[in-house]
């Protein structure tokens, strides 16, 4: 946490702190202190530590060293083991954590004593459908809100002092099997979510909301053949088919409920001006059922934040038999390389294997296994698309008589799931 010395990610069922927190200021969260997040040390107001998920920190206070000599000073419990699993970052402001739990709640807790100051809770309908777990993953703070994602994907944006809603918006039909986990973002003044419900046949898409009143402003679905819209003055006006057109790389209709949901959020990079998002597996499961590599899901996506236009693609599994997904976060950050200063991103699929991007075009700079077995494959192509071993696809069952069985590795939980990596930037 900004404030303890030592940035890291953390996913606590129980909260414990150690922390003194400098004087107060204005509490309205600036598009510029979003921006500046990577860089300030008293507050933390983005996801990931900075728009571009670094999670960094330059505070040197606690190291390797004295970090075994940490106390808890509070703990605050979300609940009994009915509230399962807690998967969110804190954020905090003015002496403030604002923090999401299982069953879209949101606390806001005093970051020195542990006091809950409010709660909120969404009371969810009985009919939600979340496909792996209940949890939230955080909220996003702008002016004097605290806004969220719902499991029968909503977005609430609530008043920071009461907990009050403000507003309520309805992003997609939580009965046709949507829900939000992810912690929405926000950049330039656009509210910028993804959606959860990929395993039940839904679309999957990438929004942006005016953060102050819930209104849309662009919508961009993430596979193949549907179209985009922008919103001017409350009417939709169409900005131009994913993909181009239906059908190029998903043969038949199942391109029309065809998964690819980007359930795990987003980040920014500032020096291209690209929303950088990964999207989850194809739909169904089956892949012998739809042949082709099923764009974009399974992938990772940069999007023009002004209108939701894809500016390039690299998609780590085509064709995703697995349940590999291809959601994990895509971090930004510089090197150099032959006297030029390369513009990188990297992620660690779930797939096994690691990748480096340009983050400018989406081109492969090198990927390589950061896990001990990998029998899906045999290796990535010069482009970073994978070599399959045929023999360890899951087998098309025929009728009602079940496939084949295969060992495969990693499992379909992934070599690296959900929980963030960082990037130091001294190393």
């Amino acid at each position: 946490m900004k404030h303890s010395g030592l940035r890291k990610p953390f996913v606590l069922s129980a909260l414990c702190a150690a922390m003194l927190l400098p004087g107060l200021s204005a509490w309205a969260v600036t598009d510029q202190q979003i921006l500046d997040d990577v860089k300030t040390t008293d507050e933390i107001v983005t996801n990931g530590m900075g728009l571009q998920g670094q999670r960094y920190s330059p505070l040197d206070t606690l190291n390797t060293d004295n970090v075994k000599d940490l106390r808890p000073v509070w703990a605050m419990s979300f609940g009994g083991e009915k509230q399962r699993g807690q998967q969110a970052q804190p954020l905090i402001k003015d002496g403030v954590m604002y923090v999401t739990a299982s069953y879209s709640r949101v606390y806001a807790v005093d970051a020195r004593t542990g006091r809950e100051l409010w709660q909120y809770d969404a009371r969810l309908p009985d009919d939600i459908r979340p496909c792996c777990d209940v949890i939230n993953r955080g909220v996003a703070l702008y002016g004097d809100l605290v806004i969220f994602g719902t499991l029968d994907a909503k977005l609430v944006a609530l008043n920071k002092d009461t907990g009050k809603v403000v507003w309520r918006k309805n992003v997609a039909d939580h009965k046709a099997g949507y829900s939000i986990t992810a912690a929405p973002l926000v950049i330039n003044g656009k509210l910028i979510t993804g959606v959860s419900g990929g395993e039940f046949g839904v679309v999957g898409k990438i929004e942006a909301y005016d953060p102050k009143n819930g209104e849309l402003l662009w919508t961009r679905p993430t596979v193949e053949g549907h179209m985009g819209y922008v919103y001017k003055d409350g009417k939709a006006v169409e900005h131009g088919i994913t993909g181009g057109e239906a059908g190029k790389t998903w043969p038949g209709d199942l391109w029309k409920t065809g998964g690819a949901a980007p359930w795990l959020g987003g980040y920014y990079d500032p020096e291209t001006n690209q929303l950088l998002f990964g999207t989850g597996n194809p739909a169904p499961w089956n892949s012998h059922l739809r042949p082709g590599d099923n764009l974009y899901s399974s992938s990772r996506l940069a999007l023009n934040p002004d209108d939701g236009t894809i500016k390039w693609h690299f998609q780590t599994t085509p064709h995703d038999g697995w349940d590999y997904d291809g959601v994990n976060e895509l971090i930004s950050f510089n090197y150099q390389e032959g006297g030029k200063t390369i513009k990188a991103a990297a992620t660690a699929d779930r797939n096994g294997f690691f990748y480096v991007l340009d983050r400018t075009n989406g081109k492969f700079i090198r990927g390589f296994p950061f896990v001990d077995k990998i029998t899906w494959a045999k290796g990535l192509d010069k482009d970073g698309r994978p070599l399959y071993d045929d023999a360890n696809r899951p087998g098309a069952p025929g009728g009602a008589t079940k496939g084949n069985s295969v060992f495969v590795a990693p499992a379909f939980l992934g070599a690296k799931n959900w929980m963030p990596m960082a990037y130091s930037q001294d190393t």
